[in-house]
């Protein structure tokens, strides 16, 4: 039996209809504890309006939480109360509310050994709300007082793990540097090996520039930054535990043979993993993040506001997301 936390995210986008279809539609593991961190108040009313039932979660203090042993769907107010349900509107009151749950989540994840699930936030609205930070991967490695984590998106037939995340895209060249990318190549390795249970993975890094700076032409950032890190990982680092090949020029590197013979590539920047990733996996892939002390999960979009309320949010990712936290090591 596994605990799992599940922060509910932006209220006024889809994260309580997604909870609300996945566990009324029983296709979970029964056997473990679910607890769901956030406004019961929202999450009626939004039962209410997609006329899905609530009253099979139980009510449970913070103090109660921890002592736990049956399992089952539980809910952990931590609003009174005070928050209002707005569809598909940014507001600071519901973004205040998502942070505060991933705050208890970690929290809660870390004290009990149990696992983090995270309904999706809008940064937007995040930021109003108090949080100052470009997103949850960044929220919760300060949460754990740690900067040895990755973000790796989990498409099943496709895994790209990234240097830099959240990052516009003229901030990525002098963000990037060979001891950036080493450490990064370290925690992807140690994950696939160890969450992952792939004894001898072989890793793909992906160039910055295009044709991988055509001999400098393009840039020289393959020669300077990326081709060292990647010769040191071979070198130092992976002897007998895996294989780093690159850079590779990212136009090419997505191929159905490379991707066939790769277990994950390691990109430099966000929409160059992300484009093919969800090109080929969009609404069943998951974002997992890498090195951490708790195993942290979450659905690989966004609160579609566009959609809030609507009853027509699909909810494979989410049910990937968690079916994902409670295979993970």
């Amino acid at each position: 039996m596994k605990r799992i936390f599940i922060s509910q995210g932006d209220v006024n986008g889809i994260g309580n209809e997604l909870l609300l279809k996945y566990f009324s539609e029983k296709d979970y593991a029964e056997d473990n504890i679910y607890t769901i961190i956030g406004s019961r108040k929202i999450f009626d009313r939004t039962g209410s309006v997609l006329k899905l039932s609530t009253s099979l979660y139980c009510d449970v203090s913070e103090e109660q939480v921890k002592d736990i042993t049956a399992p089952g769907l539980y809910f952990l107010d931590i609003t009174q109360g005070l928050c209002e349900l707005n569809f598909g509107h940014a507001t600071a009151e519901a973004g205040k509310l998502s942070g505060d749950a991933i705050k208890k989540g970690v929290m809660l994840a870390r004290l009990t050994g149990g696992k983090l699930v995270t309904c999706p936030i809008n940064k937007y609205s995040l930021n109003l709300g108090g949080y100052n930070y470009p997103g949850h991967t960044e929220f919760i490695a300060e949460l754990l007082n740690t900067d040895n984590f990755l973000m790796i998106l989990d498409g099943g037939v496709i895994k790209v793990a990234l240097v830099t995340t959240h990052l516009a895209i003229k901030d990525v060249p002098a963000a990037l540097s060979s001891d950036l990318i080493y450490r990064k190549g370290l925690i992807l390795r140690d994950s696939l090996i160890k969450n992952y249970g792939i004894e001898s993975p072989e890793i793909a890094v992906l160039s910055l520039n295009p044709h991988a700076g055509d001999g400098g032409l393009f840039g020289d950032e393959e020669a300077r930054i990326i081709a060292p890190a990647v010769a040191r990982l071979n070198e130092n680092a992976a002897p007998g535990r895996a294989k780093f090949t690159g850079p590779l020029a990212a136009d090419t590197a997505f191929t159905v043979k490379n991707i066939e013979k790769t277990d994950a590539f390691l990109v430099m920047y966000h929409d160059q993993g992300l484009i093919p990733l969800k090109m080929l996996s969009f609404g069943s892939a998951v974002n997992f993040t890498a090195g951490l002390p708790i195993v942290r999960t979450s659905p690989d979009h966004g609160t579609a506001y566009d959609i809030a309320g609507k009853g027509i949010a699909d909810t494979n990712s989410f049910k990937n997301a968690v079916e994902k936290a409670l295979l993970l090591r």
